[in-house]
């Protein structure tokens, strides 16, 4: 109730949040939830990366108590299969720790997902092949309710940090969402500059 949110949202045309801020309280959920009521009364396009981390959810709700309500009031959701699970109870039975990705199986995910959520117009979700530590397979699949589409799959073999790899997919998708001519082309360029932050240190 303390932000005035006409004034705060003037002007914009899209408003990213993710699961870490209603993870951290009771009262940053309240607001998580105020926030997105505010951007979608004012026609503002919203993506949610659900970024499901055990150890913030300590305040009383788990995840999948919170983040469905805010996920019903986005447009556009990133994820991997361990958040659909913990966030918005999705389930497909997929094999994380084999090495090998199923492309059917997540493209079930995906149309398991749109069909809970009809009010989603996109889910991207990333698929990490952790061989070691510092090699990993990276690439990620989109779905659009029409058709599922994967990307390139990188093999990156000196990571020097992985954190800030999810905020840079989703600030890549965004990007190119807005500026780039074709979904192949945004998930392909959130792949690449996701690629990329595993070779730069720091958040």
């Amino acid at each position: 109730g303390s932000i005035d949110w006409n004034a705060a949202l003037a002007d914009a045309t899209w408003f990213h949040i993710t699961g870490i801020t209603p993870a951290i309280s009771a009262t940053a959920a309240e607001l998580a939830l105020e926030a997105l009521r505010a951007a979608r009364k004012k026609g503002i396009r919203i993506s949610c990366d659900l970024n499901y981390r055990k150890n913030l959810w300590k305040w009383g709700k788990a995840a999948g108590e919170v983040m469905p309500e805010l996920v019903k009031l986005a447009d556009v959701c990133i994820a991997n299969e361990e958040d659909c699970q913990k966030c918005i109870n999705v389930h497909v039975d997929i094999d994380v720790e084999s090495g090998s990705l199923e492309r059917e199986k997540y493209q079930e995910l995906c149309e398991r997902v749109l069909a809970s959520y009809p009010n989603l117009k996109m889910l991207a979700v990333t698929l990490r092949e952790s061989k070691s530590a510092s090699h990993n397979g990276w690439s990620a699949c989109l779905y659009d309710g029409k058709d599922f589409l994967l990307s390139r799959r990188y093999e990156i073999t000196h990571i020097v940090d992985r954190v800030g790899g999810g905020d840079s997919f989703a600030a890549g998708l965004i990007y190119g969402l807005i500026q780039l001519g074709s979904h192949q082309d945004s998930l392909e360029f959130a792949v690449a500059a996701s690629c990329l932050k595993h070779s730069i240190p720091g958040d």
